[in-house]
């Protein structure tokens, strides 16, 4: 270990985090698209249909940032906004048949940089590193 840094679990973790999104976010600015929009569509595609603050915290995004970015994907045509019709101040989200076909290229993206950012890892210590880094983030 030629970083002695390496050896706290906390410096170690912040590090490949790091990796992790300079990976993520290459791979998506190669491709012309947005990783933060594509795990926005992700996530109303299983979710469905979300508030805007809901979208912002399963993002763990600053809700004026993602106003900037909502404004460009509803630009786009890949999501909906729509006033609640339970609450008039309240903007609902959904994906749309454009937001879905981009989803799709974004999945692929995501499958190639999973790849690079695992590569020294077999499937199991990819597994075992999901639901470890699930159970230290208490989901």
């Amino acid at each position: 270990m030629d970083n002695p840094l390496l050896g706290m679990p906390m410096f170690a973790t912040v590090r490949l985090g790091r990796i992790a999104r300079a990976t993520v976010s290459g791979a998506f600015d190669q491709e012309g698209l947005s990783w933060r929009t594509h795990f926005a569509l992700y996530c109303l595609t299983e979710l469905g249909e979300l508030s805007q603050r809901e979208l912002a915290d399963h993002l763990t995004m600053d809700r004026s940032d993602l106003v900037k970015m909502l404004d460009e994907v509803e630009t786009a045509g890949l999501v909906r906004r729509a006033p609640d019709p339970s609450d008039r101040r309240r903007r609902i989200l959904s994906i749309t048949a454009a937001g879905k076909d981009q989803l799709q290229r974004g999945k692929d993206v995501v499958d190639r940089a999973t790849d690079e950012f695992l590569a020294h890892l077999n499937g199991n210590e990819r597994e075992q590193l999901h639901q470890l880094t699930l159970r230290a983030i208490g989901a």
